[in-house]
Parts: C-alpha cells; structure tokens; sequence
C-alpha cells in the first residue's frame, strides 16, 4: 500500500472521529420526580434522612438477621436476579467491543474441477485442481451518525437498570423474609395465649363443677363452661397450620428445602419497635430501587431512538483485507501469492419499504411507555410512603389501647373470678370476663405485631439499598 493511500485512510478516521461528538436522536435528561410538601405522619425536609442498608436489625432480633443473611447468600430469587444482571454486564461489553477495529483470520484448502468445455474452450482437457489460502481482513465501522455510540448508551444504561432491580430483589427479599418472620411470631403468640385461654377454660370449668357438686349451679352452667372450652379449643388447628404455613414461606423464601430442618423460633417479645424516620426529602425516595431502575430503562429507551434513526443514514466501513492464494501449498507464503485491498465500504439505505421509518416510529412509542413506567413507578411510590406513615400511625395508637385494653379486662377476669368464688357473681358474668380478656390477649398480640409489620413496611417503602 502506497504512503499516499495510508494517509487518506488515517485523515478519514481523524475525520470520523472529530465528528463522533454528534449523535444522531435525542439525548436523555433525567427526569425530575415530583415531591409532594407534606406526607401524613412526616414531613418533608431538606436534611438527610439516614436509613440503614441493614434496616432489619433495627427491630433486635439476632435470628431474623441470621435468616435473611443467608437468604441474601442462597436465595434462587438473588441467584436469579444476578444471573440477569451478568446477561447485562455482557451485553453491555459486547457493545463496547465495536469501539475496536474488527479483524477475522482464516485458512482454507478446497479440490476443484474445472470443467473448461462449460466455459466454451473446447478441445481443453477438464482438469483438477487444489487450491489454499490464508487471509487477514479489518475493518472499523466510522460510527458517522452514532449509531454505535447510542447502542453502547442503550446497553450501559440496561445495565444500570438490571443493577437496580438486583437491588430491588434482595429489598424485597429482606421485606418479604421480615414480614413472614414477624406474622410467624404473632401466630406463635396468639396459639400460646389461646392455649392460656384454653387452660383458663378447664379451670373455669372446674369451677362449675366444684359448685355443681355443691349444689350451687345447675346443669345448665357446665354445659356453658364446656361448650366455651369446645370453641377455643377449636381455633388451635388451625392457628397452628397457619403457623406451619407460613414457616414454610420463610424456607422457601431463605432458599432451603422445607421441611428438612426446623426453624429457629422467634417470640413476638424478643421483637422491639425501631424508631421510624420523620422527615423524608424527596431525594431518599427517588434512590429507590426501583425508581432507580424504571429512569435506567428510560435512559434506555431513549438511547434506542438514536440507533433506529443511525440506520436511516449512510453507513460507513473501513476495510483492509490481506489473502496469500497458491495451487501448492509449499509456495503459499510466498511473496508472489499475495493480494490485498483497502478502502471505505459505504452503504446506502435507499429503500425498505418503510421498514427504517417503522423502527423508530417504535422506538419512539417504546421511549414513551418507559417514561409512562418511570411516573407510574413514582407515583406507586410515593403512595406506598404515605400509606406506610398512615399505617404506622394508626398500628401504634391500635397497639397503645390493646394494651390497655387487655389490661382492664384481666383486671375485670380476676374481679369476676373472685366474686363467683364468694359466692356474690353468677357463672355467666365470669364467662363474659373470661371471653373478654382471652379476646383482649389476642387482640393485644395482633397489634403489636400489626404495629411491628407496618414499620418494616415503612423500611421498605423508603428504599433504602442493600449494599452486597
């Protein structure tokens, strides 16, 4: 190759390369999510909010951190979710690899029989022969319009989205592994307060039974004491198949085989109330993770644009291709066996029958139902934040009067209790007193851990990351 054609193919590439600042489509600009003023139960501030990555050891229980470490290690959801994200991290470096001048070698040999009468030379003999090459080609897409440069953009920010879902997962992992932990403990409470309830019954019972023999009550009062003990003893099963239930979930969810190895149980008092943020800016929910995600498939899209509208334009190669070709295999690296050529390839979309036109029509639509997501993914957000607040609230006021209740009606039980001893109450009103309380006791445990669940929710709705 002369020196001249050297330098016209380097002022060429220097010339795509001065023009590579220009892209071909619309460039992304990160949305702005809207921030209302207040939400109930906190207000929206400009000072950071600090939420921990590890927000679940806020609630103090050393076996509910156990759980959901290793669900974070062996879950098939995470498993899952980071094999999509290394399908990303490769597509991505497949993208960035037409950053480079392609090269391809090959060897070939081949037997051939040319038949010279076909060619109209006849009287020649028809003849075999063996042939053998070896060749080099290069080439470098000049990317004039940007097309490449929109596909690496496109394939980076997919990236960036499936990182944010992986996040995404192992938050709603931790979520999943609190909540199933926490509904678990309430159901362990409540069959452990209605197996008190039961054990109340039998003693009430005895009760009746000691006055029946002395002639205090009639028939009538035991077949009340016992129908009452039927019926509470009646709702065990199936508390406790409830409970078994749900300590399946967390198997399942932590990534072992149900049923293998038992659980590690968790009582509802070793759980203790966080204290839950009170002012939250706008920006600790726009780092949600799937906020974050829903704007990467929208910078995405957006990038897609400009690679349908790249292909509407000229496309232009440079190309470099070196062969040696010989009949004898001994002589094929010789000089007098080579051949070469160089010089740009240009295509020219000159008609598709609006197929061109029809790809970034597409695109266009698909960019715009990624933005429609990104404002839905927002707007659930924000939503999921204030019900959170709203949900804590009321838990805790719920809670606050369960206690208070559950304590007056014990107070009530044991008044009721000892003025049938003495002989000044009837049975009924011990009933009554007895029914009062063990609905109070439930109650009393279902609010805690109502109250319990609604901050683990509203953990979650704030989005704070799991750094891995």
């Amino acid at each position: 190759m002369s020196s001249n054609k050297i330098r016209a193919c380097m002022a060429l590439v220097a010339a795509a390369q001065m023009s590579a600042c220009a892209s071909v489509g619309p460039d992304f600009v990160a949305p702005r999510p809207p921030a209302p003023q207040s939400f109930p139960g906190a207000d929206i501030a400009d000072a950071q909010v600090t939420m921990s990555d590890t927000w679940w050891r806020s609630f103090g229980a050393a076996e509910l951190d156990a759980l959901v470490a290793e669900a974070l290690s062996a879950s098939p959801t995470i498993d899952e979710a980071d094999a999509a994200l290394d399908a990303a991290r490769a597509t991505r470096d497949s993208a960035y690899g037409g950053l480079f001048p392609q090269s391809e070698g090959s060897l070939g040999a081949e037997r051939a029989r040319i038949n010279a009468t076909a060619f109209g030379f006849g009287g020649f003999p028809t003849i075999e022969i063996s042939r053998y090459t070896a060749g080099l080609g290069v080439s470098y897409d000049l990317d004039l319009f940007g097309g490449g440069r929109r596909t690496r953009e496109a394939a980076t920010a997919r990236l960036q989205a499936e990182r944010f879902r992986y996040d995404a997962a192992r938050l709603t992992l931790a979520a999943d592994i609190t909540a199933a932990t926490l509904e678990a403990a309430v159901l362990r409470a409540e069959i452990e307060t209605l197996e008190q309830i039961v054990a109340d019954d039998r003693q009430t019972l005895e009760l009746v039974e000691a006055a029946l023999r002395a002639g205090a009550v009639g028939t009538i009062d035991r077949i009340r004491a016992q129908t009452q003990l039927s019926q509470d003893a009646a709702e065990l099963p199936r508390l406790r198949g409830r409970l078994i239930a749900a300590q399946t979930q967390i198997e399942i969810l932590v990534g072992r085989t149900p049923g293998l190895a038992p659980l590690a149980t968790i009582p509802l008092q070793d759980f203790v109330a966080p204290p839950i943020p009170r002012s939250v800016p706008s920006q600790v929910l726009h780092n949600r993770p799937d906020i974050r995600a829903a704007e990467a498939s929208l910078h995405a899209a957006t990038a897609d644009i400009g690679v349908r509208v790249a292909n509407l334009y000229p496309q232009v190669r440079l190309s470099a291709d070196y062969a040696q070709t010989a009949l004898d295999p001994d002589v094929l690296f010789e000089y007098a066996a080579a051949g070469w050529s160089v010089g740009p390839r240009i295509s020219l979309p000159l008609f598709s029958g609006g197929a061109r036109r029809a790809d970034v029509r597409r695109a266009e639509a698909e960019a715009m139902r990624a933005d429609a997501r990104y404002r839905a993914t927002v707007l659930r957000a924000f939503g999921q934040v204030i019900d959170a607040y709203a949900d804590v609230a009321a838990t805790q006021t719920e809670r606050e009067l369960r206690e208070e209740g559950a304590a007056l009606a014990e107070e009530s039980l044991r008044l009721a209790r000892r003025a049938y001893e003495a002989g000044a109450g009837t049975l009924p009103e011990v009933i009554d007193a007895q029914r009062q309380a063990n609905l109070a006791r439930r109650a009393q445990a279902r609010a805690r851990g109502a109250h319990l669940l609604a901050i683990a929710r509203l953990c979650t709705a704030l989005g704070a990351p799991i750094e891995s």
